[in-house]
């Protein structure tokens, strides 16, 4: 009897601790799982953060070398741009070259039409220096290329002036706009002389006097030189008369004319060296 009560009692405290172990094991497996995620989650967040900063940062270089490979791509791009103006630029030079060198070829084939027995020496305009005062141009040619002093320039249009001062390579030239320069010449209808002059204020007209009295003057008439005085040749034009200004002393009648040239265009004249 006694042995099967003890072995009763030891059966019933084995279900009891077994119990008990399986309850504490229950409870260290719940309260470990708090502990994990009270401890892990923090980390979690840690490591989550350093990741996502380390996204941000990746995203961020990548976008410099996006945003410097833009600027370079610009930089390129302005390089070409400005060498295609260059270019365009320099081929725009040229044409305009070409350009002055077509007119002046014709101006040396209409001058050399319409006054064979001239030798000439194309030239182009390189500077004007244009005031009340002087109105003066410089050319391209010089002594090197035959030309002299008091040698007459004209354009097919007409008379520009004569060589005042010439240099190796290059010329000064009095223009008949200028109020130092005389011209003797002529009207169409008419064989009697008069000078032309050069005014303040214009590069388009000059004054016409000493007119006899028993010249007829109509609006229109052409002028031509005189070839009196030693400088210009005969025949040349000089312009068209534009105003007629008669006064009450008939002798001191003058008038205006328009010039045959446009001064304030020319770019190319031609030098008339001599006569053939």
């Amino acid at each position: 009897m006694y042995k099967s009560s003890k072995g009763n009692k030891g059966g019933k405290l084995g279900i009891i601790i077994t119990a008990i172990i399986l309850i504490v094991l229950v409870i260290c497996t719940n309260l470990n799982r708090n502990i994990i995620d009270i401890i892990v989650n923090p980390f979690t967040k840690i490591t989550m953060s350093i990741q996502g900063g380390f996204a941000y940062l990746g995203n961020k270089i990548k976008g410099n070398d996006e945003y410097f490979t833009s600027l370079d791509s610009m930089k390129k791009q302005y390089d070409d741009l400005k060498k295609e103006n260059e270019r365009l630029v320099s081929e725009n030079q040229k044409l305009v070259a070409l350009q002055a060198e077509n007119k002046t070829l014709k101006e040396q084939i209409g001058i050399s039409e319409k006054y064979p027995e001239w030798e000439v020496v194309p030239a182009y305009v390189i500077q004007k220096d244009f005031s009340n005062y002087s109105k003066i141009i410089v050319i391209n040619v010089g002594k090197k290329d035959g030309v002299e002093n008091d040698m007459t320039v004209v354009t097919d249009s007409g008379l520009v002036g004569y060589v005042v001062s010439a240099e190796d390579k290059s010329s000064k030239v009095q223009t008949i706009v200028d109020t130092a320069s005389a011209v003797s010449c002529f009207i169409s209808n008419s064989d009697k002389s008069m000078v032309t002059r050069g005014i303040l204020d214009s590069n388009k007209k000059i004054k016409g006097t000493y007119i006899d009295n028993d010249v007829v003057i109509n609006e229109g008439d052409t002028i031509y030189t005189s070839g009196i005085g030693g400088i210009y040749p005969k025949n040349i034009t000089v312009g068209k008369v534009k105003e007629i200004e008669n006064t009450q002393n008939k002798t001191n009648r003058y008038v205006y004319v328009e010039t045959a040239v446009d001064f304030d265009k020319i770019s190319s004249v031609v030098v008339i060296k001599n006569q053939k």
